[in-house]
This record gives structure tokens, sequence and C-alpha cells, in this order.
């Protein structure tokens, strides 16, 4: 499977049992694919433009976790949850083993 981004960063929100607390997760993932997408679309008469990333992640690339819809996605072993919001998060692993991934949708 092709990939281009050597290391994403995946934040999934929780609530921090002893503070009560929101607090965030961080998740490291590598050999990752990573596009930058962009569409149009007209709304109310008029044009709107909306930037999208599509992200996957292969198989061997997932250790104990998966991407939720509401988490944060973002390029690089970063240390803070600002980046992405993560829209839609498809399973695909079935069928031949080589091509075994996630697919998440981001904005």
């Amino acid at each position: 499977m092709f990939t281009n981004m050597k290391i994403i960063t995946v934040f999934h929100k929780i609530i921090h049992a002893e503070k009560r607390l929101p607090a965030w997760e961080k998740h490291v993932f590598q050999d990752v694919y990573w596009e930058n997408c962009s569409a149009q679309s007209e709304e109310n008469k008029g044009m709107s433009e909306s930037n999208l990333i599509l992200c996957i992640i292969p198989e061997k690339s997932i250790k104990n976790f998966i991407p939720c819809k509401d988490d944060s996605i973002t390029i690089g072993d970063a240390e803070n949850p600002e980046g992405f919001t993560i829209m839609d998060v498809k399973d695909f692993r079935y069928g031949s083993k080589h091509v075994h991934h996630i697919e998440v949708t981001a904005k």
C-alpha cells in the first residue's frame, strides 16, 4: 500500500476519572497516506469551498486504537490536540490482506 506520511497523531477525547474534566489521549500512527482535498458546492445561491483530509491507515500501522468521529488528527508527532476534526471513519479490514486499512475523513 502506498504511503506518503511518516507519522500522524490522533487525539481521542475522554473524561478524566478523578478530575471529571475532559482530557486527550494521544495515539501515534506511522506510515500512512495523507491527502489534502478541496471541494466546492453550491449553497443558498452561492458557492462554498471546504477543505477535507483523507487519511488511509494501513492495518500494519494500527496497534490498539481505531480513530473515532470527533477525534482530532494532525500531521507529525504533535503534543496538542489542535488539528482537523474527524468526520467519518470506515473500516476496510476485509478481503485481501494486502489492502486492509482504515479510511479517515476530516475537516
